[in-house]
């Protein structure tokens, strides 16, 4: 394993969301409503909300799709749901932006670890749709798709999908409500079907049903007002009937305004300078964008020469063309700082051959900026960096670290992982190996590792530990996906990070921790996303360097479990 420790402390603004999760939301199905005028409501013909579960469940399967690190997003996995509409073909249709430049796909059901994987066969940007295809449809079942042209405003409808999957976990989630409003108008979508049925991120690409258990939408859209806060009960699907005949061309390998980019709004202005364009958060292998070199991390800020800062102007120009006209297309490289101008072939797909054309560089911007987050390998010594202490704990050796029990904390090497085990509510543990010259001010400490539990883990950096207390900087996460720092003076903690949120933490996987103090100024990393950087008025001398872990208020047992940690010091 190569690990990055990062030692430039200046703040890049970095995508809080992982690629190809982008917002969305989903709307919610509806029943028609063919009963006499003075009938119930709900028919007793029609299926409670239970039946309509039962039949349906087994037919929404969640998506999880990874995509690879960029500028400016962290590589990760994104969550969203699919309908399973046939089953001899073993096809899925979900949302085209639950998995466009997705490098993997694997598709699972409710509550299982079992996960198989899926291939795009078709996908439509501006419709929002793309059809899966499963080679093992063991386990799975088969929705019915029903007919939305016979919605009528207010008929009841369910709606089915995995929303925050990473916080909430693989259970189907179920919602309903009905249906508000037909032939809704949003951003490039030219029919939704709108209902107060409840959805969010993860929700996208799952059932909207009908009280008679049949899919009626396909979950696709939430509200968020001007200030980007989500309204409840503004929820969109695309109807079932618009998309039935878009389906059956995806499924035979049909894709439709195909340039094979993931977009997203360009919401990271102080990392390419400007607030226009979309960034691309993915680009599909063998798409027409990728044949001519577009990477992810662009910015594309023009096509056909036209300025574009939304999804609805894109498609606004991809259906003003057909399958086989060539699009002139502008990008930012924030890189090179580079704007590179070329043309792709809507629709086509393949290799690139001698016939197609790359990017050209048709303008440079001032000398490109230094990346902000430069890395120094501590695989090899070199640089102003060498490496003081590495343990990967693979053959079971301690490595110079304590394997002593303490009041409230024990600490072993098994199973190639040095684990803190912690038994006392509210109990901080800091550890340091073992090594001469560990004491010092100016280092970095990196480590992987994995919480088991709702408490910290982190890393720590000038350590010293007297009998009136502990000194040391302590920066940590949790599976909730919070992060912070703190320093500790002889036991009293002052928060000099606040407490916060990010994406680029993977609940209950291993994370990549890496904390960095020069002089007066601290920088903490996670999986290679800069998520803090502080400087101290009063900064603490130098000290001992390793790891820590901490149960919270109420919780009386939580592991961490450290599998490679690396100090490096200046030279």
């Amino acid at each position: 394993m190569r690990w990055f420790i990062f030692i430039t402390l200046a703040v890049l603004l970095l995508a809080g969301c992982n690629p190809g999760m982008a917002p969305t939301a989903t709307p919610t199905p509806v029943e028609p409503t063919e009963e006499p005028a003075g009938t119930p409501t709900r028919a007793a013909s029609n299926l409670s909300d239970e039946e309509i579960v039962e039949r349906v469940g087994p037919a929404t399967v969640l998506i999880l799709a990874q995509f690879a690190e960029t500028a400016i997003s962290p590589e990760g996995v994104g969550g969203g749901s699919g309908i399973v509409y046939d089953m001899e073909n073993g096809f899925i249709v979900t949302n085209a932006h639950v998995v466009e430049g997705a490098s993997i796909i694997r598709v699972t059901t409710a509550g299982s670890s079992r996960t198989r994987p899926a291939r795009v066969v078709g996908r439509s940007l501006c419709d929002d749709l793309a059809v899966l295809k499963v080679d093992n449809t063991s386990g799975l079942a088969e929705a019915k798709l029903g007919d939305s042209n016979a919605l009528r405003p207010g008929a009841h409808v369910v709606a089915l999908g995995y929303p925050e999957v990473f916080q909430l976990g693989t259970d189907l989630t179920v919602t309903s409500g009905n249906v508000s409003k037909l032939h809704a108008q949003q951003f490039q979508y030219e029919d939704l079907i709108q209902t107060n049925a409840d959805i969010t991120h993860g929700n996208s690409g799952g059932p909207l049903v009908n009280t008679r258990g049949e899919v009626i939408g396909i979950n696709t859209l939430g509200f968020y007002s001007a200030r980007g806060e989500r309204e409840p009960g503004i929820n969109f699907a695309i109807p079932i009937s618009y998309a039935k005949p878009i389906i059956e061309e995806l499924e035979k390998g049909k894709n439709r305004h195909y340039i094979g980019l993931n977009l997203y709004p360009n919401v990271f202005e102080d990392y390419f300078g400007t607030s226009e364009g979309m960034a691309v958060i993915g680009v599909a292998s063998g798409s027409p964008a990728s044949q001519i070199g577009i990477r992810p991390a662009d910015l594309l800020f023009k096509l056909e020469g036209t300025s574009i800062t939304t999804e609805e102007d894109v498609c606004n120009i991809l259906r003003s063309h057909a399958d086989g006209d060539q699009l002139r297309v502008t990008v930012f490289r924030k890189e090179t700082g580079e704007i590179l101008e070329g043309e792709l072939t809507i629709g086509k797909t393949g290799s690139a051959g001698p016939d197609v054309a790359g990017l050209k560089v048709i303008s440079k911007t001032a000398e490109a900026e230094p990346s902000p987050t430069p890395a120094a390998d501590p695989d090899a010594e070199s640089g102003d960096w060498t490496i003081v202490h590495q343990a990967d704990f693979d053959n079971n050796d301690a490595g110079g670290w304590p394997t002593d029990a303490v009041e409230g904390a024990t600490a072993s090497v098994a199973n190639g992982a040095y684990t803190i085990s912690i038994s006392k509510e509210g109990w901080a543990y800091y550890v340091s190996p073992d090594v001469s010259g560990i004491e010092m001010a100016d280092a970095v400490v990196a480590a992987e590792a994995l919480a088991e539990g709702d408490g910290w883990i982190g890393v720590i950096g000038r350590y010293t530990n007297t009998t009136e207390g502990n000194t040391l900087y302590y920066c940590w996460i949790s599976n909730a996906r919070e992060y912070g720092c703190y320093k500790i003076v002889n036991d009293d903690w002052e928060q000099i990070v606040a407490r916060d949120t990010s994406s680029a933490i993977q609940p209950n996987k291993p994370n990549r921790l890496s904390m960095a103090i020069i002089g007066s100024q601290l920088a903490f990393v996670v999986n290679d996303e800069l998520l803090a950087s502080t400087s101290d008025s009063d900064p603490l001398p130098k000290g001992a360097w390793g790891i820590a872990a901490n149960t919270l208020e109420g919780q009386t047992a939580f592991n961490a479990h450290y599998n490679e940690i690396v100090i490096a010091r200046q030279k």
